[in-house]
């Protein structure tokens, strides 16, 4: 088998094995190592250099934005009273109807009462005259009718008479 010499140090092919990887396995760590840290470095250059950017316009605007929002929310509020007012106002005017119309409804109520009863009385009477002018008629009748016989037996009692002879 191989053998290498290295100082004093014999390694055989299966040791080589076994270090070869080793060996490559402490190099790439150590070079992932120092690229880490190169980021590390980079970073913190990249830190150290970072100037932030003017924000000053942007809070110049957020508290024009704030007090405009300040302002809507004071007009909203007054806008709100407002309406409740108004809506009292109106519960109360619409309450005020509904005693006016309850009031009505009552006064309809009794003035239709009213004229049913006066319909009634009325009717009661033009029946009561309906009557009397029936009766009065049928009187009429029977006096023109007892008129009428008197009449008539008068006229008999001329025509019967010898004395209205005419010759």
């Amino acid at each position: 088998m191989a053998e290498i010499e290295v100082g004093e140090v014999k390694l055989s092919g299966g040791k080589l094995l076994l270090v070869i990887p080793f060996l490559g396995s402490i190099g790439a760590a150590m070079w992932g190592g120092f690229e880490l840290y190169q980021r590390l470095l980079d970073a913190e250059e990249a830190v150290t250099a970072y100037v932030s950017p003017d924000f000053s316009s942007y809070d110049e605007e957020l508290a024009v934005l704030s007090t405009k929002l300040d302002a809507a929310e004071v007009l909203i509020a007054a806008v709100e009273r407002a309406l409740d007012q108004d809506i009292v106002e109106l519960m109360n005017n619409i309450d005020r109807l509904q005693v006016d119309i309850d009031a009505t409804e009552r006064i309809a109520r009794g003035t239709d009462d009213s004229v049913v009863l006066a319909t009634r009385e009325l009717r009661d009477d033009v029946y009561a005259l309906e009557e009397r002018v029936n009766d009065s008629l049928r009187d009429v009748d029977n006096e023109l009718r007892a008129m009428r016989d008197d009449l008539e037996e008068r006229i008999q009692r001329i025509l019967d008479n010898p004395l209205n002879v005419e010759e």
